[in-house]
């Protein structure tokens, strides 16, 4: 019995030092807008064009917005087997509701050159991930700082990686606008996580709404009925 309760808490404590490991990094904001649909459509097209070359999203519940984008069954890789390095790429249906948003925003942000890589790059958030740089194009070439010592400093109780990378090259788009783009792309698979989101929100507060009127008549139709055994 004691050996088994020795590797249970082995267990625990291995899997509490990958997660420690996977989160060294502090996770930025991931300036997202629900309510913003052009965003989503921009995400979207980005999704379809670029992202959908490996990932699918399967669960998705799938709407006019999505297939206009070019978001579609037909066009997924579902049935590819053979992928390089032997890792299959993840389906990113619910990956916004797994992960968080800010993850998958300062993951976007977080790779860099490696060519110890099968890649070429790495990435601060995962290490040793199997993706490749797919937006270098776009946001340039990053890599260590040459001081990581003078750059490195605390924020939130988290190493803020972001202080140890240097723009080596500008990309295709500036900064700012690689960020919107960045920002569209999360705010589309938040979308896909739960397509009806926004509406379901917006129907909380009508029924909010009325349960407090229906609260209010009730409250004083009590007072009404007992106001002449209250006396």
């Amino acid at each position: 019995m004691m050996k088994y309760f020795l590797l249970l808490i082995a267990l625990i404590c291995s899997s509490v030092n990958c997660l420690a490991e996977e989160t060294q990094i502090a996770l930025d904001h991931a300036p997202i807008q629900v309510n913003d649909i052009a965003s989503i459509k921009r995400g979207a097209k980005f999704f379809a064009t670029t992202c959908m070359a490996c990932h699918t999203l399967i669960y998705m519940r799938y709407n006019s917005l999505a297939e206009e984008a070019g978001v579609t069954y037909d066009r997924m890789p579902i049935n590819v087997k053979n992928w390089p390095l032997n890792v299959t790429p993840p389906d990113l249906s619910l990956e916004a509701d797994v992960r968080g948003v800010d993850w998958i925003y300062t993951y976007l942000h977080s790779f860099y050159a490696d060519p110890s890589r099968p890649t070429g790059v790495n990435n601060l958030l995962v290490p040793n991930t199997a993706m490749p740089g797919i937006v270098a194009a776009l946001q340039g070439q990053q890599v260590f700082a040459t001081d990581m010592r003078a750059s490195r400093r605390y924020f939130g109780g988290h190493l803020q990686w972001y202080d140890e990378l240097i723009l080596q090259s500008q990309g295709a788009l500036s900064p700012q606008q690689f960020d919107a783009s960045m920002t569209d792309v999360v705010n589309f698979l938040y979308y896909s996580a739960e397509p009806y989101r926004a509406e379901q929100n917006r129907l909380g507060y009508w029924v909010i709404g009325f349960l407090l009127i229906l609260w209010a008549m009730m409250y004083y139709l009590k007072k009404n009925y007992w106001k002449d055994i209250e006396k």
